[in-house]
């Protein structure tokens, strides 16, 4: 128990050093004693630029993470992540719609076109994968697996078609869309989606026991009084908005739903009361470390956040692969 929470406070920190650091580090240098200086351009980039961009890093990592830990719970495996069910690509493929085709459809001309379109592809597809898994009122985890890479072998085929068609500047926002970044931060941005960012902190206590209950098995769970199919329901639409909100605001960031709950997983254990919740503060305070980074080693140009990720994320999942052929 006492390194359970020494660990969670590990993580509290790690996301507090995180947010401070990001503060301070980027294209202009900027000082605690401007923070009090209320005309200086460096309060300006503070209060307008980098103060959204590291609450939004916080919540879409901690998000992220959030949705890897269920889905992980629901497939009762620590390598499966949001992006394997076809959530991802539903965002991503209605994303590359906005984009390719904005200029010439009339209610895709706005500047909100992508992130909302994004957001309904997301959420459209979590629906859609999980009729596919529903069968004589129930739904197989297993078909909704297979039913994912069937999805997202579909929009990624549609994309590269909306690909060929693009011009040059759409292929261009298209390939920045799918590198994922925080650039795009604003007060007006995350008061809009705020309500989809404290969902998970909310549900969190609801679907906790349900699932320490639900990774013993599916007819042990029963006999214990939990709803099977209620569960899976809840689950698959937490994830499907919650996912959808973040890829639809930031684009495609990946591997922070795979890696962050296995590190938590390795460290607390099992246990969702506090899996979730820690899952959550370390994937904020990763993605914001990360988009810190990714503004400093090429300053003033910024590397996008989603490369970073994929780079530190990929070696981490084929470890995992490594590993578990080891241990069969």
């Amino acid at each position: 128990m006492k390194k359970k929470f020494l660990f969670i406070i590990f993580c509290i920190c790690f996301a507090i050093f995180s947010a401070i650091t990001s503060s301070f580090l980027g294209a202009m240098e900027i000082q605690w004693k401007d923070l009090f200086l209320s005309e200086t351009l460096e309060s300006r980039v503070f209060f307008e630029l980098r103060l959204p961009r590291i609450l939004l890093g916080l919540l879409v990592g901690g998000s992220l993470a959030w949705s890897g830990a269920l889905a992980q719970g629901l497939f009762r495996n620590p390598i499966v992540d949001p992006g394997l069910i076809g959530i991802t690509a539903g965002c991503a493929l209605f994303a590359a719609i906005a984009i390719v085709l904005g200029s010439s459809i009339p209610f895709l001309h706005s500047i909100w076109s992508v992130v909302v379109f994004s957001f309904v592809g997301g959420v459209l597809f979590s629906f859609i994968i999980f009729f596919f898994a529903k069968s004589k009122g129930r739904t197989d985890v297993f078909s909704m697996l297979l039913s994912g890479i069937a999805v997202n072998a579909i929009c990624i085929s549609a994309i590269g078609v909306l690909s060929y068609f693009a011009n040059e500047a759409q292929l261009r926002n298209l390939s920045l869309w799918n590198m994922g970044s925080l650039g795009g931060a604003s007060w007006s941005l995350l008061k809009s989606f705020s309500c989809f960012f404290v969902l998970p902190l909310l549900a969190s206590p609801f679907i906790a026991k349900q699932l320490n209950v639900f990774i013993l098995g599916e007819r042990e769970a029963t006999h214990l009084g939990i709803s099977i199919e209620i569960l899976k329901t809840s689950i698959i639409l937490l994830i499907g908005v919650s996912v959808g909100t973040c890829i639809s605001i930031v684009g495609n960031i990946g591997f922070v739903g795979l890696a962050v709950p296995h590190i938590v997983r390795l460290a607390i254990g099992q246990d969702y009361r506090y899996l979730l919740v820690t899952t959550y503060i370390l994937g904020g305070g990763l993605l914001c470390f990360a988009d810190a980074i990714c503004r400093v080693i090429i300053a003033p140009s910024e590397i996008p956040v989603g490369i970073a990720t994929a780079l530190l994320g990929a070696p981490f999942f084929l470890s995992l692969i490594r590993k578990r052929m080891h241990s069969t």
